[in-house]
């Protein structure tokens, strides 16, 4: 147990003589894998392109509070109809919810995934906050729902777990927005994760933003389920962020399930996002996309790790792969490793990645019809990153992040 401090075992041990705590035993078997393992190195394979391994060693202290910061809930709230959830520092503090079809409740049961990552065993043996929102059968969701995600100027500088559920039933249909919203700059390390089930049918669409973070860390892990006929769309817009990693796991477990992910991310400074993403076909007639677009700036940092895994009798897979980094200083870096591994012989997959500079020939032509250089590469940046934005099918979304995307400083 070289990896981990003596005071994350006194955390531990601390955790489970609470009397509210559930689920004990599971917790110590967690517990004792993340101890096997250790905190993530440079020496695994899936870290070892990772930056997020110093900030990990920063934080030993790994706070469980139950308590419920004073926010005003109404200062960030969108202009168009939709429910609401509130999260305060990895708390269910609030729900505005008006549809029948939706059940929101404090997740207490920790799911157990088969992944022997050692910060989702983390999470595991301690995360005590999060919600469960389920979609009951057959239900048809009119209006979004956005996901207030509030970090306090009372977040102390320490490490936080919680996780969260999601259930769509059969037949069901469902949109979600995350909105993180960083109220200071203090330093924490926040360690997420959200297990989704999509049953028979399901639809759910789940985009989210994350900005102006100018000081945590964050991981952030999806494990997903798909059953048959379910369609699983993912889309997140980073901008201005200091360091974060989204790692995703998908199991496409019935015939005819789609998986869309895509990253749009405009990064600065020393800024750095990886994004790890693993899609498993596990049936045949399958599909999967995968679509990155970056933009890096000054000494910033990207990483694609991108993996399409098909089964012996996932026959007729679909599966797609393309990552792009538009590098705008001589210091920026973009690192990808996509990955194929395929034991059907009847499939259809593809990879596919490249970076570069602003092409000169296409500024020239922009200057010589009046526009100045500043704009020239603003428009030329908008329209690289653009194409991320037309994966999402929700149009009232896509017209919202081309907003976002127009209205950024960072080009």
């Amino acid at each position: 147990m070289d990896q981990i401090s003596s005071a994350i075992d006194k955390c531990f041990s601390s955790l489970i003589t609470d009397t509210d705590i559930k689920n004990v035993n599971d917790r110590k078997e967690e517990f004792n894998k993340f101890k096997n393992t250790g905190i993530p190195s440079n020496k695994y394979e899936n870290w070892k392109y990772s930056s997020l391994i110093k900030d990990i060693n920063n934080f030993s202290d790994l706070t469980i509070s139950k308590k419920k910061p004073n926010v005003n809930l109404k200062k960030n709230l969108f202009d168009f109809s939709h429910d609401k959830i509130f999260l305060v520092d990895g708390i269910l503090h609030d729900a505005d919810i008006n549809e029948k079809g939706l059940k929101i409740s404090q997740y207490n049961n920790f799911k157990k995934i088969g992944n022997n990552n050692p910060l989702v065993c983390l999470n595991n043996a301690f995360a005590c906050n999060g919600f469960e929102l389920e979609v009951k059968e057959n239900s048809k969701v009119k209006k979004p729902l956005v996901i207030y995600n509030y970090f306090t100027s009372q977040m102390p500088s320490t490490f936080i777990n919680f996780q969260h559920k999601l259930v769509l039933n059969s037949n069901t249909e469902l949109v979600v927005f995350i909105n993180n919203i960083f109220q200071n700059n203090s330093k924490f390390f926040c360690n997420n994760v959200t297990n989704v089930e999509l049953k028979d049918g399901a639809i759910l669409k789940n985009y989210s933003t994350h900005e102006n973070n100018k000081s945590s860390s964050l991981f952030n892990f999806y494990n997903v389920d798909l059953g048959y006929s379910s369609n699983f769309e993912y889309f997140n817009y980073i901008n201005n962020t200091s360091s974060c990693r989204d790692e995703i796991n998908i199991n496409l477990n019935g015939e005819n399930a789609f998986a869309s992910l895509a990253n749009l991310q405009i990064l600065d400074q020393k800024y750095n996002h990886e994004s790890k993403w693993v899609i498993n076909h596990n049936k045949e007639n399958t599909k999967s996309s995968q679509f990155l677009k970056t933009a890096l700036h000054d000494s910033s940092h990207s990483v694609f790790q991108g993996k399409i895994y098909v089964n012996s009798i996932a026959q007729k897979t679909d599966g797609y792969q393309l990552s792009r980094a538009l590098l705008l200083s001589d210091l920026a870096k973009f690192t990808a490793k996509p990955e194929l591994e395929i034991y059907a012989d009847d499939v259809k997959c593809s990879h596919g990645s490249s970076s570069g500079s602003i092409d000169e020939d296409s500024l020239f032509y922009l200057r010589s019809r009046g526009i100045d250089e500043k704009d020239a590469k603003k428009m030329m940046i908008q329209g690289f990153l653009a194409e991320a934005v037309q994966k999402i099918t929700d149009k009232n979304f896509q017209q919202l992040f081309l907003n976002k995307l127009a209205l950024s400083n960072e080009y």
